[in-house]
């Protein structure tokens, strides 16, 4: 069974489509756009764990989350995700950062894919 195989979820990016910067030279807050409206990534992510923070009285759980998808796949650090199954129902809500993206698998033994690295605060 490869790797894609078991890729039973679609993934939506959304990226920064922010380029200029503000008045003191910093960027400008993000503004996330779609990738591409018609590209749906095929990947299959999970929830790691989840910790509890308390920032000034407000409680916000973190997320770390993991997925798989394509090697190659139009995914970059940054990127935000909206995770559906192949249905178009929503698993996970976004937005789901992406963190890191790693290469995995290759010659000599499975299918090649990318590993990312996730955050989500609920």
């Amino acid at each position: 069974m490869s790797a894609r195989s078991t890729m039973t979820m679609r993934a939506t990016v959304t990226r920064d489509a922010t380029s200029t910067s503000n008045r003191w030279g910093g960027p400008d807050a993000p503004t996330f756009t779609e990738t591409d409206t018609e590209e749906v990534i095929p990947c299959r992510a999970w929830s790691k764990s989840r910790r509890d923070k308390s920032d000034d009285g407000k409680a916000t759980i973190i997320e770390d989350m993991r997925a798989t998808v394509p090697a190659g796949a139009d995914i970059e650090e940054g990127d935000r995700l909206t995770i559906r199954d192949r249905r178009g129902n929503l698993i996970f809500d976004g937005p789901v950062a992406v963190e890191a993206k790693q290469r995995r698998g290759g010659p000599g033994s499975a299918a090649a894919y990318d590993e990312l690295m996730l955050t989500r605060h609920l």
